[in-house]
């Protein structure tokens, strides 16, 4: 099936067409904004955050309390998100690339998507469950979700851009309150976990930092050996 072309409204002219996966790739990389106006082929107009999932976007970006596939717990929330970040330990989530579906239920967190295999790809979700999730928190269109499995251990990190800050609050919405509250003791763990992660970095800042101060004085040196 053909995905649909919209125009582009921009700066009085109308340029384009472009299809949903351009335009998605126009927005994350700020070509364009979320209030940009597109023109689809019937001539339906509607912004890029409604495109790409925004709280007013098409029915499967909005919250709803429907049920969800046989066996399943209900769904509070479906939306379109790309996995930033993930840890390479404890967590066995895929190596989603592009888009892919966040769904929120009652009892856990539901990533799909595509991911590569071999020279071709394929079609993987996995399910991760909310008594996993000690907190998640937003700034702008990210999403951090810390996992601790099984209660105990390394807390683990995901990290996931959903394109608009408004779709990230939205989808923080759809979590129990303990997990998204910054005053829960999970929060300050959080917290000290993000702190120790960053302390080695900056130390590695502050020695290359060191050394590449000593080869400049030591290039010094050896020239004016050379000049005096």
């Amino acid at each position: 099936m053909d995905q649909p072309n919209y125009h582009v409204l921009l700066d009085g002219r109308t340029v384009g067409p472009y299809d949903r996966k351009t335009i998605v790739g126009m927005r994350i990389k700020r070509m364009l904004t979320g209030d940009h106006l597109l023109v689809a082929a019937d001539g339906t107009r509607l912004t890029v955050r409604e495109l790409v999932g925004g709280p007013s976007a098409r029915p499967s970006a909005r919250r709803n309390a429907s049920a969800g596939p046989a066996g399943t717990s209900p769904v509070l929330g479906t939306y379109t998100g790309i996995l930033m970040e993930t840890a390479r330990r404890g967590v066995a989530v895929p190596a989603f690339k592009g888009e892919l579906e966040v769904r929120v239920h009652a009892d856990l967190l539901r990533l799909a998507g595509r991911r590569r295999r071999g020279f071709g790809w394929k079609d993987d979700r996995v399910k991760i469950a909310l008594a996993d999730v000690v907190h998640a928190s937003g700034k702008g269109p990210r999403v951090d979700v810390w996992l601790q499995p099984g209660g105990s251990g390394q807390l683990r990190r995901i990290a996931l851009h959903m394109f608009t800050a408004e779709a990230a609050e939205e989808l923080l919405a759809c979590l129990p309150p303990a997990i998204t509250d910054p005053d829960q003791p999970a929060a300050a763990r959080v917290r000290a976990a993000g702190a120790r992660a960053a302390a080695p970095a900056g130390r590695a800042l502050v020695v290359a930092a060191l050394g590449i101060s000593a080869v400049i004085v030591l290039v010094l040196l050896v020239l004016m050996s050379r000049i005096y």
